[in-house]
């Protein structure tokens, strides 16, 4: 089977589209996602909705949803993380249903799961914090010491993709589908085949265009949100 590793899709329905049409191509048969479906970016209703009506689809939550929580439940915090991260916050208590903030409060911080013969541990950031970051270049000797029981760890949070090889057990990081950092306007994500294995990151260009200009008009002082989709 195919399983696609995507994450950190940030509210940006157009570099999901741009995977969704790529998922379709690669007729995968289920989709972990590895949290952060909001923050930043404006779009977290149409987001949400296509990855509920997924049955392939398996999520767990990221520090923005956390985030996200904590904005519902206190002004100030709302306050803060809106000069930090911006109005998407905002977007998400205008456009969410109370359905979908359930959805999102219940999702899990962690999963294991068997697909085929094949084991996957999901954490957003690390194994014991959802906030924690694991970079390409972050010391052996830490990667190391985040691999699961299972055959392929996956995490996210860090917006840059990277594959890295233990003892004949696997930790990947699929890239951000909704804000990549390492390169702009680039969506990444990962396939891998259960029968034999293999592991493939793909990257999709998306149209950015109507998010930049979102952003300038939302949030004209965080110049972040749009300059990053042409680093």
């Amino acid at each position: 089977m195919k399983v696609a590793l995507i994450s950190d899709i940030h509210a940006n329905i157009f570099a999901l589209d741009a995977v969704y049409e790529d998922l379709e191509q690669e007729k995968v048969d289920h989709i972990l996602v590895v949290g952060d479906l909001v923050g930043y970016y404006y779009w977290p209703k149409e987001v949400i909705e296509r990855l509920r009506n997924d049955g392939r689809v398996i999520c767990i939550r990221g520090n923005h949803e956390d985030i996200l929580l904590e904005t519902l439940s206190s002004v100030k915090k709302a306050d803060f993380f809106r000069k930090k991260y911006g109005s998407g916050y905002d977007i998400c208590q205008e456009t969410l249903s109370k359905e979908d903030i359930k959805w999102l409060s219940e999702l899990p911080k962690n999963i294991e799961l068997r697909i085929d013969d094949c084991t996957f541990y999901l954490s957003h950031g690390s194994l014991t914090e959802t906030d924690e970051y694991l970079y390409p270049d972050t010391s052996i000797e830490r990667l190391k010491q985040n691999y699961s029981n299972c055959r392929f760890t996956i995490f996210g949070h860090t917006h840059y993709p990277f594959i890295h090889t233990h003892e004949n057990k696997v930790l990947i990081n699929p890239g951000s589908v909704g804000q990549p950092r390492d390169i702009g306007g680039l969506a990444s994500y990962a396939i891998i085949n259960t029968e034999n294995f293999v592991t493939r990151f793909k990257r999709l260009s998306f149209n950015f265009s109507r998010l930049v200009e979102a952003a300038k008009s939302k949030d004209s002082e965080l110049e972040y949100l749009w300059k990053i989709m042409k680093r």
